[in-house]
């Protein structure tokens, strides 16, 4: 018994370091201008536009905060914005996606928060490959987020279009192949196109 147990422990240890911990989709909040949006019992967003309706901004608080801290703002659209919230399975960190549509493509922001702190990801400018598609929106549940160590690895579930920043031409890549990978001690945004 005691071998079997020995057994187990050095098996659990060897493939620690190389388990990816999840996070899941908690929950999507429709964007309603100064309402707020809290995705835990300390992070809190808010949203204002300015009179002329040309920008949308958004705000963030911890509950450790006096005040509301701008974190970025995006052209305003009059179709919708919507928060989706990812929760680690492993601790109180979060992936919070901001996606916003237009007339014909949507934009989304990625933010890493943990410990009070947000960072922001970065953009990505992905769309369904169809052409038929009510909505060129991608589907926000078959994003995967999945963190490897220092690395939060964001896959997506199905085809998707995608437009590097640099490029003005959106390519084609099957399911699982762009991968998005974030460095959370350097805060850099890297690509991979297997």
């Amino acid at each position: 018994m005691r071998l079997y147990y020995i057994l187990l422990m050095l098996a659990f240890v060897s493939c620690g370091g190389h388990s990816n911990l999840e996070f899941k989709l908690q929950n999507s909040f429709q964007i309603k201008l100064q309402n707020q949006i809290c995705i835990n019992t300390k992070d809190c967003f808010y949203f204002s536009t300015d009179s002329s309706l040309y920008q949308l901004f958004m705000y963030y608080s911890n509950a450790e905060w006096e005040k509301k801290k701008l974190i970025d703002k995006v052209d305003f659209s009059p179709y919708k914005s919507k928060i989706h919230s990812f929760q680690s399975q492993s601790n109180e960190s979060y992936v919070v996606l901001w996606e916003t549509e237009y007339e014909i493509y949507p934009l989304i922001y990625a933010y890493y928060i943990t410990e009070g702190k947000i960072v922001k990801i970065g953009e990505f400018l992905i769309s369904l490959p169809c052409q038929t598609c009510e909505s060129l929106e991608y589907p926000i549940k078959d994003i995967r987020i999945l963190q490897n160590g220092k690395d939060i690895i964001i896959s997506f579930l199905k085809d998707v279009n995608f437009k590097p920043r640099n490029d003005n031409d959106w390519k084609l890549y099957k399911a699982g192949v762009l991968k998005c990978i974030f460095n959370t001690e350097t805060n850099e945004l890297k690509y991979n196109y297997r």
